[in-house]
């Protein structure tokens, strides 16, 4: 995607395949950028590649310190670690390796929660999308990195990623209770406060959509491979093994976020883990 700068309030915001902010003399996330640039700080919102890649580059150029949040840095500075992760911690093949966690590992100077950042610029907490997801304030402008997927993201992917359904929630509702006058995502189009209610109430619905379905779809008790068939088959995902790997993750939040909600139980049986309501396991006792 070709780039393009445009100004709100006081801050510039480098639009491309990722969108990147400059805040007087701080870079929120990082891409190839072609303007020039003139900075002390690069702040990353998380450890996903597409974030963060550049920075090790950019520093060298600039001599900026690295800021990220603290339960991100681990994937900043060693992008394997996500990799394996994603994997069950075993090393997968290369054909089972997402691009987006893959990057430039890059050392972290400072972590986004103890930083004593200047006025007009503030960390925001928003995770689920990783764990330590966080968005900055600059200006009246919320960099909300991947926290808010607006209606174009959710048309393109069915199932964007997520490691924790419920944290995501009460990040989009941290999003609606702070005070700003635009919103920037990571990926897609840049929407004002009152924009922002409509997607995140449609980011909540979606939820709310995979969730019941995955509700519909345990009618019977079903296996963790027979339940990811059904979702994507549902779904009308692709068969792409890297794909395949971020919606296993991004499924599996989904059932963690319903067994803590006390909708669905679990139990193992032939050495299958078997998924199912949790007002069926109890009729059965």
């Amino acid at each position: 995607m070709r780039q393009r700068v445009i100004e709100l309030n006081d801050v510039r915001c480098i639009l491309g395949h990722t969108n990147v902010g400059l805040y007087e003399s701080y870079l929120i996330d990082t891409s190839v950028i072609d303007v020039p640039l003139d900075i002390t700080a690069i702040l990353i919102t998380h450890g996903h590649g597409d974030h963060f890649t550049w920075a090790g580059t950019l520093q060298k150029r600039t001599g900026a310190v690295i800021i990220a949040p603290k339960e991100d840095a681990f994937l900043i500075e060693n992008p394997e670690t996500n990799v394996r992760g994603l994997f069950n911690w075993a090393r997968p093949p290369v054909e089972m390796t997402t691009k987006f966690f893959l990057g430039d590992a890059c050392g972290v100077d400072h972590y986004a929660e103890e930083y004593p950042f200047e006025e007009g610029i503030a960390p925001v907490h928003l995770p689920g999308h990783t764990m330590g997801h966080t968005g900055y304030l600059c200006d009246g402008v919320l960099f909300a990195g991947d926290a808010l997927y607006s209606k174009d993201i959710w048309e393109r992917h069915k199932l964007p990623y997520s490691i924790d359904v419920e944290l995501t929630r009460r990040s989009l509702k941290t999003i609606q209770n702070t005070t700003f006058d635009w919103l920037v995502p990571s990926h897609g189009t840049i929407m004002s406060k009152e924009e922002s209610a409509e997607q995140i109430e449609l980011h909540l619905n979606q939820l709310t959509q995979i969730d019941n379905m995955i509700l519909r779809l345990l009618s019977a008790p079903r296996s963790t491979e027979d339940l990811i068939f059904l979702v994507l088959k549902e779904l009308g995902i692709e068969d792409n093994l890297a794909k395949y790997w971020l919606s296993v993750t991004t499924i599996k939040g989904h059932l963690s976020g319903l067994v803590s909600t006390y909708k669905v139980a679990y139990t193992i049986t032939n050495h299958r883990v078997y998924w199912q309501l949790s007002e069926d396991l109890e009729r059965v006792k």
